[in-house]
């Protein structure tokens, strides 16, 4: 063998991976579901038991996809023993976890208690707890032990808050979606987490009432929320981003001592009117809203909003998206266009405008007119269109000649057929 194969040779035997970076190990680990982290053991003698010790442990929809419900076997048992014997492998702290039960697995209540009790002494600080079964799992009280926890979200599980918890010290992000909360357990939980930055609630039930006490808020969203009476944000001194998409029985008073709001979403499922739940007075600081499901044919709706931009004078961008009827386009009966005043130029920071119209709308044109002339700043106003095939009942919706307090003003016109 000559000297040049030998080192050929040699060169093919070299093992490349050992030596890696521990940066570069974790930016590999973190891309391989738990199955393929277990069979990196074989890579090497030191990749052995790295994959024992990596802190984050995902059993999603890929793992749980790997077993095949069409074969009509029971995998829970299965499922159950592996998620408990990695646990009980792993060395080290646990800093993200991730459990996501698919229908048709029923995993049964007291593993998952034993699973919660032996993340608590993990550290945790990342949680993500989600169920589609068709009954919700309760949460497991050990939950409520985690003390390190920074980030949590929880889909379609039931929630009591047990009376000995002491708070979530460190918690800065919540995340509830489909959850079921027992009387008082969703003000018992935040005020215990003195750092929550950011709230996100999202089709729930079981909350009549919210009374915000949390001074280091910063967003808040509410969305899909049945039967809620009230909400309060007063004590919320430093929320500056607000979501509120509200049903048809939703809420029925928000709080007059409103924050000084940056940025605001608003959509309501129903005929009700943003000016019954947020004065356009208390919108004096927004830099962003979005109206969404806004009905630009009703005269009230429209004087709102032509209000809000009035006292939004810090506004730089505007979103709108108008309400649509279910069971097709209706044709607007003809009336009277609302003239609004175009004088002043009260939207000196206003940049970017998108309005989305299902159908044409007799005040669209007119609010385009006042924003157009009222923006002495505006880059971009792009308006689309969804409309019926029949042409006839599409009037040309763009004057290119109206007056713009913006020189640079691009007007854009993007038409979609439905």
């Amino acid at each position: 063998m000559t000297l040049s194969n030998k080192k050929a040779n040699y060169g093919d035997h070299l093992d490349r991976i050992s030596d890696l970076p521990s940066n570069v190990i974790d930016g590999i680990l973190q891309h391989l579901n738990i199955r393929d982290l277990a069979r990196t053991s074989i890579l090497s003698r030191k990749w052995r038991d790295i994959w024992i010790s990596f802190p984050w442990l995902e059993f999603d929809k890929d793992f749980f996809d790997l077993y095949d419900l069409k074969d009509f076997k029971d995998h829970s048992p299965e499922v159950c023993i592996i998620i408990t014997e990695v646990l009980l492998l792993h060395n080290g702290p646990i800093n993200k976890f991730t459990l996501f039960i698919p229908s048709g697995f029923n995993i049964p209540f007291g593993c998952i208690v034993k699973w919660i009790l032996f993340l608590s002494r993990k550290g945790v600080k990342f949680i993500q707890l989600a169920s589609n079964e068709s009954v919700p799992y309760r949460v497991p009280s050990h939950f409520f032990s985690f003390q390190k926890l920074t980030h949590v979200r929880i889909c379609k599980f039931k929630l009591l808050v047990p009376p000995n918890f002491c708070g979530f010290k460190s918690l800065v992000h919540f995340h509830f979606e489909r959850m079921t909360f027992e009387f008082g357990a969703l003000e018992s939980l935040i005020s215990g987490c003195p750092l929550l930055e950011e709230l996100y609630i999202v089709n729930c039930s079981g909350i009549e009432c919210i009374d915000l006490s949390a001074p280091t808020l910063k967003v808040f969203s509410i969305e899909h929320i049945q039967a809620i009476k009230s909400i309060c944000l007063e004590k919320a001194k430093n929320l500056i981003d607000l979501t509120l998409v509200l049903n048809q029985d939703g809420v029925s008073s928000l709080n007059k001592n409103l924050p000084e709001i940056q940025r605001l979403t608003m959509g309501f499922v129903s005929k009700m009117l943003y000016a019954d739940i947020i004065h356009p007075s208390q919108l004096i600081g927004l830099k962003y809203l979005k109206l969404d499901r806004v009905n630009l044919d009703e005269r009230e709706e429209l004087l709102y909003i032509v209000s809000v931009l009035k006292s939004a004078s810090n506004l730089v961008e505007l979103v709108i998206e108008n309400y649509h009827e279910k069971g097709g386009y209706k044709t607007q009966a003809a009336g009277r266009v609302e003239e609004l005043e175009c004088s002043s130029c009260c939207l000196r920071q206003l940049l970017i405008v998108n309005i989305k119209v299902r159908s044409y709308f007799k005040h669209v044109m007119s609010l385009i007119r006042f924003i157009l002339a009222n923006s002495s700043s505006l880059k971009t106003l792009t308006l689309n269109v969804h409309r019926s095939h029949n042409k006839s009942d599409v009037p040309i919706l763009f004057n290119i000649w109206m007056k713009r307090a913006s020189h640079r003003a691009h007007i854009e016109f993007l038409h979609q057929r439905m």
